[in-house]
């Protein structure tokens, strides 16, 4: 039997503990408070994760076609444009290791997918994957079900507002003090009204086109072997589970066509080949030099569709599943 004497010590604070304690607790109480309210706010933005976790709730068993990837394809692949029912998983700096987790851990509630369309960028093989810490894993998390933090999940991994305090208060900014937020999703989770950029600001004149931009130039052989590797396990993978894949290049602005990297290119299309040539299930379905049905006027920037380009982009996608993997 535990010692009363000891028991009793435990819990007894002397005064200074004691101010100590009610101090601490008037500090952290009012922090907790302001961090819920901020979080509650920040739930109530509108957001493409909101619309997709809708999707998958309300029209999961139904849906036959999943696409993801980066933001080009978040950008480039309106759902509403393909015959038949479909998800769209792409978002900002994603990787395919993400890819891989959101097919794998959402293949019960989308039971009925058959064709799987993944992103295969100019410099996609070389650029590293997703880290454990990716902000937005919250975000998988919360409203996908999907873990992507290698580990076993708690409560604090569903709240947005902290993992990334400066985007999310940005965001708030944006929406409640400024009112520039005006994102409007259909039910698919994607912007219809997504035309803001700096080709739109310019009134798509082709004399005014920055020719410097963002465009990763830096080749590096050890991702590009290691992201290689990955993306054969990921496709044997689909293999396996009897899923026809699209392999998807998005079409990008002549500048940015200029400004690739040949070796990374190079190294990119020899494995696009080799895939082709091993795999039964799989299809390419290559857009990136596209630049005569894709115009100027397509383009948020020199690397992202508008919704004008998306309706395009994806009004083909549909013919080309059409014919490849006919019902």
């Amino acid at each position: 039997m535990q010692d009363r004497k000891k028991r009793s010590y435990i819990f007894s604070f002397n005064k200074k503990q004691k101010y100590f304690l009610k101090g601490a607790l008037l500090f952290f109480i009012p922090v907790i408070a302001v961090y819920m309210i901020l979080e509650l706010l920040f739930l109530q933005l509108p957001s493409n994760h909101i619309k997709v976790g809708e999707l998958i709730a309300s029209e999961g068993k139904n849906i036959e076609i999943l696409t993801t990837g980066s933001s080009q394809m978040k950008c480039a692949v309106n759902p509403q444009f393909l015959d038949q029912k479909a998800i769209n998983f792409g978002s900002p700096s994603q990787h395919h290791n993400i890819d891989y987790n959101i097919i794998r851990q959402t293949k019960t509630r989308l039971e009925k997918v058959q064709v799987i369309v993944l992103e295969l960028s100019y410099s996609h093989l070389e650029r590293p994957h997703n880290t454990k810490f990716f902000w937005k894993n919250n975000a998988y998390l919360k409203y996908f079900n999907v873990n992507n933090f290698g580990r076993k999940t708690y409560f604090k991994d569903k709240l947005l507002f902290l993992s990334r305090p400066i985007i999310c208060e940005k965001a708030l900014l944006d929406h409640y003090i400024k009112n520039k937020d005006v994102s409007e999703f259909n039910r698919f989770g994607f912007e219809e009204q997504q035309f803001d950029g700096i080709f739109e600001s310019i009134n798509y004149d082709d004399d005014e086109i920055p020719t410097e931009f963002r465009i990763n130039t830096s080749e590096n052989s050890d991702l590009f072997k290691k992201n290689t590797e990955f993306l054969y396990r990921m496709l044997d993978y689909l293999s396996e589970e009897k899923m026809n894949v699209v392999i998807a290049t998005i079409p990008m602005h002549r500048y940015y066509l200029r400004g690739r990297n040949p070796n990374i290119l190079r190294r990119r299309d020899s494995i696009l080949e080799l895939i082709l040539k091993n795999y039964n299930n799989v299809r390419a379905f290559k857009k990136e030099e596209d630049s005569i049905n894709y115009k100027t006027s397509d383009f948020r920037n020199h690397n992202h569709l508008n919704p004008r380009g998306a309706a395009k982009f994806t009004t083909e996608l549909n013919a080309f599943i059409k014919k490849q993997f006919p019902k």
